[in-house]
């Protein structure tokens, strides 16, 4: 599942940060089955809460939440099997961004744009690309209906510089005439590997409240080691 997050995260395209208010529901499957729930929601001032709800190889649930607030340093992941809270600087997103800058004028791609589908009662473009250096395909159902930078908030916070990899994604696939837009569905499927697909089963506005971007009470806080350096 880790592949496939930080997949959906590398190829997932970026756009100005709208003034978005409310939430997104996927899921991430596979042939096995529905592997996890995701549930992102986004406040008028640009804070993300991101909850994921999926089994350990017993097959007993875990819940875990990220936590991405528009002001301080700081983002929050919570393990709530553990009653845990790891703080993160954002630098450090922002940092790992920044290594691949560049990286989008060498893409080589194959495109495929396969025409109109609907998905989850939404009209999409589909399109298909074909990472020849990764060997890996990608399925995109493509949308202008809601803001393209719903799914890259939720995984990678604020808009800080820290979409470096994924402007550099929109850059390559400008190169091959793809309009970018929101991802309704993605499908990847890597050499060796098993596919997965994401799908968003409702983009919804609606109020949200405050609370939901708190963090819990009583649970122990950990400093990452960038986190605890003075």
């Amino acid at each position: 599942m880790r592949i496939a997050l930080t997949c959906l995260v590398a190829m997932l395209f970026a756009s100005p940060a709208l003034a978005f208010e409310g939430q997104l529901r996927a899921s991430l499957s596979s042939e096995q089955g529905v592997a996890a729930r995701i549930r992102a929601r986004y406040s008028k001032a640009g804070d993300v809460r991101m909850d994921i709800e999926s089994k350990d190889a017993n097959g007993e649930p875990v819940r875990a939440t990220t936590i991405m607030p528009a002001k301080g340093k700081l983002y929050y992941s919570i393990a709530h099997n553990e009653r845990s809270i790891v703080e993160v600087p954002y630098s450090a997103l922002a940092a790992s961004s920044n290594q691949v800058t560049g990286s989008g004028d060498n893409a080589n791609l194959e495109i495929k744009k396969l025409g109109k589908e609907t998905v989850s009662g939404i009209e999409t473009r589909h399109v298909r690309v074909i990472d020849k250096d990764n060997r890996a395909v990608i399925d995109l159902w493509l949308t202008q209906k809601y803001p393209a930078d719903l799914w890259t908030r939720a995984f990678r916070g604020r808009n800080l510089g820290l979409e470096v990899s994924d402007d550099e994604r929109t850059k390559a696939m400008k190169r091959y005439g793809v309009k970018p837009g929101f991802s309704m569905k993605m499908r990847v499927e890597q050499t060796g590997g098993v596919p997965v697909v994401f799908l968003v089963e409702e983009v919804r506005r609606m109020p949200v409240p405050p609370e939901v971007f708190s963090l819990p009470e009583g649970y122990t806080r950990i400093q990452t080691p960038a986190r605890a350096q003075p």
